[in-house]
């Protein structure tokens, strides 16, 4: 039975600080806390968190039935990020990533074979085996060349029993997924539904290398989501929370099902900061703002800007682990120290301000995070180029309340010729793909919408084309009801 009363709760976990939020469904903010502590894990924290939210949000009538979902935020993948190699990154975590073997579907581009620009460290330990066979697509969705089922069986018979999953790419792919989606077919039938087959084409990017590299990176990264996701799910049973459905962080501030999840990892990468500039926006109700990170000392860390209470993304493309991907980021503009000093300065944050901002109109200054109060404390004012500086309710707790309140969110990206007869009905396929994508994703199917199309052209191709990209969201299902017990 469901109770009359739906409620979330949203957890952010930053290294050794958590924050935590109850946040009921119209986004009223009913209880919060924000700590420190020894290890952030989900084992840990929860306990925490269930008692003292609860000590607070009880008296308004609320208890544990209520919580109908669990949103967390976690920055551990932001761990891989980081200078060119990232050792300080992907090296804490021996045994957890890969391993991956790799096949692209076009023989015509072996001038620059799979993972080619990846530091060599990196690449051995994720990848044990590369494969370049024929296949792919031509830009107006015709196959370039015939796929080599041939050669898809014999690479699948000698990665069989060694490997993790499996990243496929394919050229063209955004255009015509075709046989991105038969090379699965061929190699699960030789591997297994154990395996995971991870396909380029549902992923961010509409260049080759850049979903090629982010496929990888996804496919490396599914042994510790899922050992993550373990965790998760038996701690939820452990508080009694058995019954909300655990939503995670993405990288646009949205959120997405564990089990969405478990093939895309590599969405929680810059999560963090996402969820926070949206808590920001919602707690001060700035939809149009700028976001200023704080840590515990009160030191500024990094800026950012929003748009209809969400963050802005970056243009390009993303470095993870020294490798280019196509996955979208907030814009963050880092505070940089003085030289030879250990914090930031006042002139160092207002050229922050002035580098985040989108336009030349001043805008609020939203400090957030557990030192937001002391930084507030210390500025003489508004800044250059903002109308206020202001410090909302619940400044410390801002990303867990983000990602309380943050939609289920869903992407379709394709590429098709300027000249085509067939905009309009490719127009229509891809937002209802989006759409699709935001239900796979946990969005609630009666209420899920277009919110964003953008459409660009593709340049030094000989033929016009744009790239199309759909954006839907919708607010988290409901109703749902695990069948997880401990194990």
């Amino acid at each position: 039975m469901t109770p009359d009363r739906s409620c979330r709760l949203g957890i952010s976990m930053h290294r050794d600080r958590f924050a935590a939020a109850v946040v009921e469904s119209d986004g009223t903010v009913l209880a919060s806390i924000e700590r420190p502590t020894p290890t952030a894990t989900v084992t840990t924290v929860l306990p925490v968190v269930v008692d003292e939210l609860m000590a607070q949000a009880g008296p308004r009538g609320v208890d544990l039935e209520h919580i109908q979902q669990v949103m967390v935020g976690v920055s551990e993948i932001d761990g891989l990020a980081g200078l060119p190699g990232a050792e300080a990154g992907w090296r804490r975590w021996p045994g957890q990533l890969g391993p991956v073997a790799v096949v692209r579907l076009g023989a015509a581009t072996t001038s620059l074979p799979p993972l080619a620009g990846w530091p060599a460290s990196f690449r051995a330990t994720v990848s044990i085996a590369e494969a370049c066979v024929a296949g792919g697509a031509r830009l107006d969705g015709t196959d370039f060349e015939p796929l080599d089922t041939a050669g898809l069986v014999a690479f699948a018979r000698k990665i069989a029993g060694k490997v993790n999953a499996v990243a496929v790419s394919s050229v063209f792919a955004a255009v015509a997924p075709g046989h991105e989606l038969a090379a699965a077919g061929l190699l699960r039938a030789e591997l297994g539904d154990s395996v995971p087959i991870l396909l380029s084409h549902e992923m961010s990017g509409s260049g080759l290398l850049e979903r090629e590299n982010a496929t990888v990176l996804q496919a490396a990264l599914i042994r510790r989501a899922w050992g993550a996701a373990h965790r998760l799910r038996r701690a939820l049973v452990d508080v009694g929370l058995s019954h909300a459905e655990p939503f995670l962080a993405r990288n646009d501030g949205s959120i997405m099902t564990v089990d969405y999840a478990l093939t895309r990892p590599l969405l929680m990468h810059g999560a963090a900061a996402a969820v926070g500039a949206r808590g920001a926006a919602l707690l001060a109700g700035e939809p149009e703002a700028l976001v200023a990170f704080t840590d515990v000392d009160g030191e500024p860390t990094a800026v950012c800007s929003v748009t209809a209470g969400s963050a802005q993304l970056a243009a390009g493309s993303t470095v993870i682990a020294g490798v280019q991907t196509g996955l979208r980021t907030v814009a963050l503009v880092p505070t940089t120290p003085p030289i030879g000093g250990t914090g930031c300065g006042l002139p160092q944050l207002a050229e922050a301000v002035d580098r985040a901002k989108s336009s030349p109109r001043d805008l609020p200054l939203l400090v957030i995070g557990p030192g937001a109060e002391k930084l507030v404390d210390t500025l003489p004012g508004p800044l250059p180029g903002t109308t206020l500086v202001c410090c909302p309710p619940r400044a410390d707790a801002a990303a867990a309340v983000g990602v309380a309140v943050a939609p289920v969110s869903g992407e379709a990206v394709r590429m098709f010729s300027a000249n085509s007869p067939h905009g309009d009905d490719i127009r229509h396929r891809v937002k209802e793909q989006a759409r699709a994508a935001a239900v796979h994703a946990g969005a609630d199917p009666a209420t899920v919408a277009v919110t964003d199309v953008e459409e660009s052209t593709v340049p030094y191709v000989s033929e016009p084309t744009m790239v199309l990209r759909v954006r839907a969201e919708g607010p988290p299902r409901v109703g749902w009801r695990r069948t997880y017990e401990r194990s």
